[in-house]
């Protein structure tokens, strides 16, 4: 799944928000109602026509956005009020979010078609569903997947054990052990993807959690299944073992595979200070899969702020 295209990211986050020529907005409120309210809206929008979907939210409630348009050039962006740019870009990171929000205001999520599309006067038939859930409806969410690639399958789920969240892995097709792997979870399972990042004909099922709020770090679960026999742990190191990317961290960490890479991106503070303010800037951190001395390891390849 392409969340970021990591070649072109710092040129076009820099990008002002509304990526279509301005034309006629629709306006919609959004009311969450419950701690773990969901929506969801079946429109469409036409040439540079875009639909704007307005909400309340609160620091550290998580967000999670699935977008399902019609049109390959639509896409979606998140906004905060007051904000100069997107605090997420559809049209780079694809058409899934989730995560905290960073501060108590109001946040917009636009839909749009791309300059080419919309002077086209192309049409964009969509389903959009929002979630917005609360520190404690996100530790009871669910989450069960299934993910297959080079005939081998993955199922993932969140299970109760003992009173205890903990994340299943149930691999199958392996030739040597299928056993099924499990994990206590701190927080939500945010995303699960399966993908072939070193190229050797074996896939790695990639697991991504999240604790909302500040200063809670993401966590990335990953296995590979060595030549397709069996599944051995892959290894990212802290984000303190390197200088060079923890200045300014304070969690709130997202992942993705973004093609033959493993991205990671987090907002960046003055210091580490429990206290500091954001600068303004986000640091993404990209990945290579490569062998260990006792399993696999990812290595950090390029870092880049914009």
């Amino acid at each position: 799944m392409k969340i970021w295209i990591a070649a072109t990211l710092a040129a076009l986050i820099s990008l002002p928000v509304h990526a279509a020529d301005n034309g006629a907005v629709r306006v919609e409120p959004i009311a969450f109602t419950t701690s773990a309210d969901s929506v969801e809206r079946k429109q469409s929008i036409k040439g540079d026509q875009t639909a704007e979907y307005r909400f309340k939210g609160r620091a550290g409630q998580m967000l999670t956005i699935d977008f399902k348009p019609s049109n390959t050039s639509a896409y979606f962006n998140i906004t905060a009020k007051g904000a100069d740019y997107a605090l997420f870009n559809g049209s780079i990171m694809g058409n899934h979010f989730s995560g905290s929000l960073p501060s108590d205001g109001e946040y917009t999520v636009q839909v749009y078609l791309m300059r080419n599309a919309a002077r086209r006067n192309e049409v964009a038939n969509y389903a959009l569903s929002l979630r917005l859930a609360g520190a404690d409806a996100a530790q009871t969410k669910p989450f069960e997947q299934t993910l297959e690639l080079q005939g081998i399958r993955f199922h993932v789920s969140r299970e109760q054990v003992d009173g205890q969240s903990v994340l299943r892995i149930e691999p199958k097709g392996l030739e040597i052990d299928n056993s099924a792997i499990t994990r206590p979870l701190k927080g939500d399972i945010v995303r699960a993807e399966i993908a072939d990042l070193n190229n050797d004909g074996s896939p790695e099922i990639y697991i991504f959690t999240r604790v909302p709020g500040r200063g809670m770090p993401g966590e990335l679960i990953a296995y590979s299944a060595n030549n397709k026999k069996s599944l051995s742990e892959i290894y990212l190191p802290p984000v303190s073992d390197n200088p060079k990317i923890a200045a300014g961290y304070q969690g709130e960490d997202s992942f993705a595979v973004v093609e033959n890479a493993l991205v990671q991106r987090f907002p960046v503070y003055d210091n580490a200070d429990a206290g500091a303010g954001r600068t303004g800037k986000m640091r993404q951190v990209q990945y290579t899969l490569m062998a260990g001395e006792a399993g696999w390891v990812l290595r950090e390849e390029k870092v880049a702020e914009y």
